[in-house]
């Protein structure tokens, strides 16, 4: 499952980049930001608090000149927090996530250069590679989730950004001894804000 995950982002990854048209710009940059983070149960048996974590990496910038149409390309380490029911300890788990969205930045006449607003959705794919989960948990070594957010650019270099990401596909599957071995899955659902400098 986590080959053919791979496989459909690299291969989307090199399409959209595929389609970009040769004046293209593109900028690197760095972002970092904190993330809250909510476990969603197929059964409510089990429930999650939220808690925050954080994240950093780098990303690619992609931006079609006039248009404002754009691809932004990320590769993160993200910290995630949980505290469930059925444990007293916090549950963490260690990510490297690689999200791909489709970017629309606004430009305002005559202070686009100082303050444009931006609007972003697309998948991320998350990688784990590490977690304290007891021995009762089984956790997904790769998911999928789908991200939508919005924020501002500000003097061209500074970008700020509320993201909501729900998961689409299952991230952890608990085991219940308290009822007789009942298998109850979670998808994530995280909001994170982030800030990026773009070069």
């Amino acid at each position: 499952m986590r080959s053919k995950f791979i496989y459909v982002m690299l291969v989307a990854m090199l399409a959209t980049l595929g389609c970009l048209p040769g004046k293209s710009q593109v900028r690197v940059g760095v972002r970092a930001g904190f993330t809250l983070d909510k476990m969603r149960f197929d059964r409510n048996i089990i429930s999650s608090d939220n808690r925050m974590g954080y994240h950093a990496g780098l990303l690619l910038d992609f931006n079609i000149p006039v248009v404002g149409l754009g691809v932004e390309a990320s590769v993160m380490y993200t910290h995630r927090n949980n505290r469930l029911t059925d444990n007293d300890r916090i549950y963490k788990r260690h990510y490297i996530d690689i999200p791909v969205y489709a970017r629309y930045r606004m430009a305002l006449r005559g202070i686009e250069h100082v303050v444009a607003p931006v609007f972003y959705t697309g998948p991320a794919f998350s990688v784990l590679f590490s977690e304290n989960a007891p021995a009762n948990y089984k956790n997904s070594k790769t998911y999928l989730s789908w991200d939508v957010g919005g924020g501002v650019d500000l003097f061209r270099h500074l970008r700020v950004t509320v993201t909501y990401g729900l998961g689409m596909s299952r991230a952890l599957k608990v085991i219940n001894r308290e009822y007789d071995g009942e298998q109850v899955t979670g998808k994530d659902s995280h909001w994170t804000l982030s800030a990026a400098y773009l070069f």
